[in-house]
């Protein structure tokens, strides 16, 4: 994000434990507190461009790379491993459990 966000939020929807911990009392002004965002937030439109922005680099350093005709395909650079990125979630096509890190038949129900 290059450039900060705020907004005001009412202080009835601050949990009192977050309330409490960041002692935001001094801050309020009728009945709420101005916040200044600088990463992504649920329900801010410009979260999912946020995320991914930190995304790709995460997976560049794995081996997956974004395929460059369509946006939020990504591939494995040496395995049989493509997934589709869409908004905040995604799906994983593989050829074999083996193939996917960390995994073993034992842990991944099969298909149905």
């Amino acid at each position: 994000m290059t450039h900060y966000k705020y907004m005001w939020i009412h202080i009835c929807d601050i949990p009192k434990a977050i309330f409490d911990y960041y002692n935001l009392g001094p801050l309020i002004h009728h009945d709420h507190v101005y916040v200044e965002i600088r990463r992504g937030m649920y329900g801010l439109p410009q979260a999912g461009r946020i995320a991914n922005n930190a995304l790709i680099p995460h997976l560049d350093s794995h081996g997956y790379i974004q395929c460059e005709h369509t946006p939020g395909l990504f591939r494995h650079l040496t395995r049989p491993i493509a997934f589709c990125l869409v908004v905040d979630d995604f799906g994983v096509k593989y050829r074999s459990i083996h193939l996917m890190p960390g995994q073993s038949p034992n842990t991944v129900p099969p298909p149905n």
